[in-house]
């Protein structure tokens, strides 16, 4: 009798402590970390106040080519060497969406091309209020969004400046898009919408908000399973809650 009590005992005391994790059960076969499917990748992005999809716009910019690079808000003076790939989330009042963008840069020193990725909406998915707040959106899309333009804008509209270039065949060959490699680094940034192809920063993950350029993504190794949260370092400054980020969190399912 005793026995039997000990047993329930422990077992009771090992149910409760497991209800005490983020996960009770594991993740159903197939389905990874924040429940992805294999190939896919999420992000949460939370800032200090509600929302403002038309006062602001909200990036999240990875740089796909593991050559060390973190996108800071000084692009121009870096060449954009860290800018690879985006996510875009903006719109009117509640009329916002996501869309996915490459930084296709020709064969010179000058501003790259901001072209739209043709997506589906199970490839790209938007939710503008995931926590019910009003303070957080989250999105879902399949890695393999990020393939790249196989042909030269021209001319180039700048990556800010909300008409799309057109792309043409490239009478010297065709530009080599930024490669896909295991290891991405990213960062976060709001800004002010589009004008005159200027993208004004109004925060970004760093220590310096708007102006910083020390802030040195860790490494997403996409050929793994994680689930991180990584928080902004500038909440001290000065900025509009809505703009303000607080933290992103980024799941992968490889």
């Amino acid at each position: 009798m005793i026995r039997k009590v000990g047993f329930g005992f422990v077992l009771v005391t090992a149910l409760i402590v497991a209800a005490c994790g983020r996960q009770v059960t594991p993740n159903p076969p197939g389905i990874g970390a924040g429940g992805l499917s294999p190939g896919y990748m999420s992000i949460k992005f939370d800032v200090a106040g509600n929302l403002d999809f038309t006062t602001y716009r909200y990036f999240i910019v990875f740089n796909t080519t593991d050559n060390g690079v973190t996108p800071l808000t000084n692009p121009i003076q870096t060449n954009w060497k860290g800018y690879s790939y985006a996510i875009e989330v903006g719109g009117n009042g509640s009329a916002a969406s996501a869309t996915a963008y490459e930084y296709l840069q020709p064969n010179c020193t000058c501003t790259p091309a901001y072209l739209p990725l043709i997506t589906t909406p199970q490839q790209l998915q938007f939710n503008p209020n995931s926590n019910g707040s009003g303070s957080e959106f989250s999105v879902i899309f399949q890695r393999n969004i990020f393939n790249g333009y196989t042909t030269t804008p021209t001319p180039s509209a700048g990556p800010t400046a909300g008409a799309t270039p057109t792309p043409t065949p490239n009478p010297n060959g065709t530009p080599t898009p930024a490669p896909i490699t295991q290891n991405w680094r990213f960062n976060a940034f709001t800004t002010q919408p589009n004008v005159n192809a200027v993208l004004t920063y109004v925060d970004s993950l760093g220590a310096g908000g708007p102006t910083d350029t020390t802030f040195v993504s860790p490494v997403l190794n996409v050929n793994t399973s994680f689930d991180n949260v990584y928080y902004a370092l500038s909440s001290g400054l000065q900025i509009d809650p809505p703009a303000q980020i607080t933290s992103i969190e980024i799941a992968n399912n490889p």
